[in-house]
């Protein structure tokens, strides 16, 4: 200890660049720093979540996290890729170096995702928020026993979810399991409800399946067989 305050004494003038030297990369850094409530010090990263309800874990692996892996593999000062397939949602995180800023790797990002051929049912990618700790909350439903996967899926989406996206501050829920709830049509041959169910029972295959996928009919039916 004594050597050291003699050499601090003896070089006064390198103590005082020394000091400059981390006052000023101090500084520096505290201006590139993210104004958070917890300061996110890690390097960028940009999370890709796709939802498609209705696939299964392996289908979400094969037709949509792979295809997205691929396609952002080769970006530049790319470090890490973590990917996780669940029944309904794909989420691909991607870590970057320090060459990067957020701004410029999610550009990079939306590059290569704009070049993605089409996947199953015309679903699309999209970004998470900024920062890798904006995931604030997870919960899980449970219901008294007559209720379904069915109801409780039902009771995220049309109640729940729309109530956090309520609160200031959510930018997005994002829920997976369960059954979703659909509207399904039915053709009954011989028998003319509508003039639109008219037509239909006269439709091949293929366009009966597009008319109910690209159609939103308010009254309630079966299911529609194509």
């Amino acid at each position: 200890m004594d050597r050291l305050v003699a050499l601090a004494v003896n070089r006064r003038f390198l103590m005082i660049g020394m000091f400059a030297a981390v006052l000023i990369g101090g500084l520096i850094a505290f201006n590139r720093l993210n104004i958070e409530a917890y300061p996110d010090p890690t390097p960028p990263m940009v999370d890709i979540v796709t939802q498609s309800p209705g696939l299964s874990a392996e289908e979400i692996e094969r037709y949509i996290t792979i295809p997205i892996e691929a396609g952002v593999s080769g970006i530049k000062n790319l470090r890490t890729i973590r990917t996780i397939s669940l029944y309904g949602l794909s989420d691909v995180k991607l870590q970057f170096s320090f060459d990067y800023t957020y701004e410029e790797a999610l550009q990079q990002v939306l590059n290569r995702l704009a070049q993605l051929p089409p996947m199953p049912g015309n679903v699309q990618p999209t970004i998470s928020p900024l920062s890798p700790i904006g995931e604030i909350f997870r919960y899980r439903l449970k219901g008294p026993p007559n209720y379904s996967v069915l109801d409780l899926k039902t009771l995220q989406d049309w109640v729940l979810q729309r109530r956090f996206r309520a609160v200031p501050g959510v930018i997005d829920v994002t829920g997976w399991g369960g059954k979703t709830f659909r509207a399904y049509t039915s053709v009954s041959v011989g028998r003319i409800v509508e003039p639109m169910w008219w037509i239909m029972c006269f439709l091949k295959p293929e366009a009966k399946k597009q008319t109910c996928s690209t159609k939103e009919f308010t009254q309630p039916r079966g299911v529609c067989f194509s």
